[in-house]
């Protein structure tokens, strides 16, 4: 009883230090990094590719992802889940062929020991050549250009105890519009606590805080008749706040149902609540879906996976797609992929919230 208050103490006072932390960062004010209103300020942040999610499993299981992340996606989602993932090294890869023929891929590697863990992430989103119009040419002038995206993250994770974990990382961020680009240097927090019954976690993640975004260089030459300015407009990062539960229920000897919902708050947009579940047959095939909430249209997710040992080694193949309403359906698969060790508790990665 006294090792249970004591890890759910340390687990309200890291809370509590994120949110002060949060609302004393620098010259960012508190309303700036998670503002109380998301729906008043849509429109208002920069950096959307940083939303984009990452990782098939997690986009089936609707994005319901910031208690539940076991695989290499967790450093996207909540850099504390370092701690949860199975094996001492992962390698993670993803790749999502996104609206207007726009690619997004993910790689990730983490290294995980008893008490730490610390990773590395890189995001790319390339936009393919873009046809150059002005208003003098609608139909094009011949020319082309690119806005291309990437962000390199390293992360750190710290299991203060067997059950309650932090985490965090801190990223560089550019975006490359024709011959302008946009740099910066933002940060993701995370904690996870597991509570104690069955495998019920609970998750915090606050991520994309940091300094605005602004365009570097000087802004084009207007045509007669308008003013040019002289210098461009800063945008707030993309801050998202999100907080989750997760729990696997066990329906017979090789069936596992994985439950997951999360609150998501972001800075430019209403609020939220995603919901998704995992059906695990012999921890080898898995069926996913998911919804979230506060959609003006689409909103649902659904894929599968399929895991398999093969030579000490763990490898994980997921496929998800996604409604995004007008736009279509967007295609997600990753490759989730650990060296594993063996264990004399057939039920040690099960008790520990793994797939």
């Amino acid at each position: 009883m006294v090792g249970r208050r004591s890890s759910l103490g340390i687990c309200l006072r890291t809370a509590l230090l994120v949110l002060v932390t949060l609302a004393c960062a620098g010259p960012a004010r508190a309303g700036d990094i998670l503002r109380l209103y998301g729906e008043e300020n849509v429109g208002t942040a920069g950096g959307q590719f940083l939303r984009i999610p990452v990782g098939a499993r997690a986009t089936a299981l609707g994005k319901a992802y910031v208690a539940a992340g076991t695989d290499g996606s967790t450093l996207f989602w909540n850099p504390a889940g370092v701690m949860r993932t199975p094996g001492r090294v992962n390698y993670f890869a993803s790749h999502v062929a996104y609206t207007a023929d726009i690619n997004l891929d993910f790689v990730s590697i983490h290294h995980r020991r008893q008490n730490f863990g610390y990773g590395l992430t890189m995001g790319v989103l390339r936009s393919g050549d873009i046809l150059r119009t002005d208003e003098y040419h609608q139909e094009g002038t011949g020319e082309y250009f690119n806005a291309n995206q990437f962000f390199l993250g390293a992360s750190l994770a710290r299991a203060m105890t067997d059950r309650f974990s932090i985490g965090g990382t801190v990223k560089y961020y550019q975006e490359n519009l024709d011959e302008y680009q946009i740099k910066s240097l933002l940060a993701d927090l995370g904690i996870l606590y597991l509570v104690g019954w069955h495998d019920l976690r609970i998750g915090f993640a606050v991520r994309n805080f940091g300094s605005d975004l602004k365009p570097s260089g000087t802004p084009p030459v207007l045509p007669d008749g308008y003013q040019a300015s002289a210098d461009f407009q800063s945008f707030p990062a993309p801050t998202v706040g999100s907080f989750g539960v997760a729990n696997t229920w066990t329906l017979g000897r090789n069936v596992d149902l994985m439950t997951a919902a999360d609150f998501n708050h972001p800075s430019d947009y209403k609020e939220s609540f995603r919901f998704g579940t995992e059906l695990g047959l012999r921890r080898m095939l898995f069926l996913r879906s998911g919804y979230e909430t506060s959609r003006t249209e689409g909103g649902f997710a659904a894929g599968f996976g399929l895991q398999l040992n093969r030579k000490q080694f763990r490898i994980r193949v997921d496929y998800a797609f996604s409604d995004m309403g007008s736009f279509g359906t967007v295609h997600y698969i990753s490759i989730d992929l650990s060296p594993l060790h063996k264990r004399k508790d057939p039920d040690f990665w099960r008790r520990r919230g793994l797939p």
